[in-house]
């Protein structure tokens, strides 16, 4: 009977040593997989961007964005829960310190492991330079920059140069999904085929768009919007935005501005005013109930739209409606 008692034991004891020799072998291996399933945490500042991001992530994960809902990049305060999203980030992309200044110090110290994407910098973007009155003069008169041809890295423009509401010429869009595509394949190898995939879907349906929207606007129509963030999508598809009420959304328009824009509006027969749903409305309100002339909302930045793949497209869509039911 002690035989078999001390047989029993060591059969326990040999049984215990086995599984944790394999524990030991696998833990590696566990590890390995572990991180190889581990989600690509990606950060974008606006809603447009994390349009496109989320489309390429499609399936593979979600990423997270700061300015939602009817917020606006222009005077916008990071939270605590914004820092943690930075904080934890392997890639974040945003536009540019002249869009989102909150998020310049921000990505120097808390995002410190997160690899920095800034759109105003990347190659093959075409910007223009902020126009400085707010009754703008004629669209063949805008400087484009190619940024493939100058301005090779940071240091090749000074900051405050170039309108950042690049996003709604749909070419830049087309320029992000292509950058998008690399960064996740570099830090998401094993996803590579999924984002190729979906990369190639979201520029197959920017083309698409670009034709509808192309088709679709009366291009002899005349606006005025609120600020001056649409020079991309009316040079892109010619629309005759002739003025704003102010060009910085920070500083409000003074009396000289306010009766200028009146004036344009009685002589050149403005057939829209447009506000915009991040600022309020009372001025343009005010305007138009003086002038007579129609309104309508422009939305730069999706304020009303589901985040997610489609919203880009749909905030073209609506941008190209809004303008056309004026």
């Amino acid at each position: 009977m002690l035989y078999y008692n001390k047989l029993l034991y060591y059969n326990i004891f040999m049984i215990n040593r086995i599984q944790t020799y394999i524990l030991v072998l696998l833990f590696p291996l566990v590890l390995l997989v572990s991180s190889a399933n581990a989600e690509v945490k990606v950060v974008a500042s606006i809603k447009p961007i994390h349009s496109l991001v989320s489309y390429i992530m499609d399936g593979v994960g979600k990423p997270d964005v700061i300015v939602d809902g009817y917020n606006s990049p222009h005077n916008f305060s990071l939270k605590p829960s914004h820092a943690k999203m930075l904080q934890n980030a392997d890639l974040i992309i945003w536009i540019g310190e002249d869009l989102e200044n909150f998020l310049e110090k921000p990505l120097n110290t808390i995002a410190k492991k997160a690899k920095n994407i800034e759109i105003m910098d990347l190659k093959g973007i075409k910007k223009f330079a902020f126009r400085e009155k707010n009754i703008f003069e004629e669209h063949d008169d805008h400087k484009e920059h190619d940024d493939h041809k100058e301005h090779d890295d940071h240091k090749g423009h000074n900051h405050g140069e170039y309108d950042p509401h690049l996003w709604l010429d749909p070419m830049n869009a087309k320029v992000i999904i292509k950058e998008i595509t690399k960064q996740l394949i570099k830090l998401d190898s094993t996803n590579s085929q999924v984002y190729i995939s979906n990369s190639n879907k979201a520029l197959a349906e920017m083309d698409n768009l670009i034709q509808n929207i192309q088709k679709d606007l009366n291009k002899d129509l005349r606006f005025v919007v609120f600020h001056d963030a649409y020079q991309y999508f009316e040079n892109r598809f010619g629309i005759q935005v002739i003025g704003a009420l102010t060009i910085n959304p920070d500083i409000k328009p003074g009396a000289e501005q306010l009766s200028e824009i009146r004036e344009v509006i009685e002589h050149e027969k403005v057939n829209c005013l447009f506000s915009e749903p991040q600022f309020n409305p009372a001025i343009i309100k005010s305007i138009a109930k003086d002038t007579n002339v129609k309104t309508g909302i422009l939305d730069p930045l999706g304020a009303k739209l589901d985040k997610g793949k489609n919203l880009y497209f749909n905030l073209l869509k609506d941008m190209s409606s809004s303008f056309k039911g004026c």
